[in-house]
């Protein structure tokens, strides 16, 4: 059965990569190094399933840890929010897609993450749940990459 309510969930991370779409990054390397192969991969196939899978999830938020979760959502949304305002303001610099903040070591690849496997309890989905980790390890070890070779 489709639920699609439950899109909401990937739309909220999609909308600053809409919105900031024609904004691209100002100094970014030259290289042809596209990373290791099996980080985007598992990049790809996360983001695949974190974005398909709530449409097959209803959201619920009837228990504690629901709420709880619901809560994690928000904060994590927000870190990543405050991430997409950071680099516009920061003339679009392409080291800030990476840099710390708030002590959070590539908190523009470590939000989403947290954002999904949060929503995974809300959807009661262990299939996002599997798939937001299979996105954790590519994009936050290729964001860590990225950083590395930047600073």
């Amino acid at each position: 059965m489709f639920h699609p309510l439950s899109l909401v969930i990937p739309f909220l991370i999609l909308l600053p990569n809409l919105m900031f779409i024609g904004l691209q990054p100002r100094n970014k390397p030259n290289e042809e190094d596209k990373g290791n192969p099996i980080f985007s991969v598992a990049e790809a196939v996360g983001r695949v399933g974190v974005f398909l899978i709530p449409l097959f999830s209803s959201i619920h938020i009837d228990h504690f840890y629901e709420v709880i979760s619901l809560i994690g959502m928000i904060v994590s949304l927000s870190l990543y929010y405050l991430g997409w305002i950071r680099y516009v303001r920061g003339d679009r610099e392409y080291s800030l897609l990476f840099a710390p903040m708030f002590g959070i070591p590539v908190p523009l690849a470590i939000s989403p993450v947290l954002y999904f496997l949060f929503a995974a309890v809300v959807l009661h989905s262990p299939y996002l749940f599997a798939c937001g980790v299979i996105f954790a390890i590519g994009h936050i070890l290729s964001s860590l990459s990225a950083y590395n070779k930047d600073s």
